[in-house]
């Protein structure tokens, strides 16, 4: 039986070679820039609380077990802060996106 092979989704948007309106190009950049922003800010506020509560010696145990997309995720015994940190790295993973022209 062959292993399937996990790639971290990435979406991507294909344009036609002729754009010739310059203001769809202004407004593919803007909605880029709005999305990633709704999921860096999140993101980097996650990663900062993260390493604040790791910093500050907040302990505690937090057990995480998770699959998605056929691979397994499994944390036992974490610290709240190293939690918060992987969500902010994933919040930041998931929503990178990226514009392409065809040539």
């Amino acid at each position: 039986m062959m292993e399937e092979k996990f790639e971290p989704m990435r979406k991507e948007m294909t344009l036609p070679k002729k754009m010739e309106d310059p203001d769809t190009w202004k407004r593919i950049a803007l909605f880029q820039f709005i999305y990633s922003l709704c999921g860096l800010l999140p993101g980097l506020i996650c990663i900062l609380g993260g390493i604040i509560l790791f910093l500050n010696g907040i302990v505690g145990s937090t057990r995480w077990t998770a699959k998605i997309f056929g691979t397994e995720s499994d944390i036992s015994d974490a610290a709240p802060g190293a939690i918060l940190f992987i969500v902010g790295l994933f919040f930041v993973l998931i929503t990178r996106f990226s514009a392409k022209s065809q040539k």
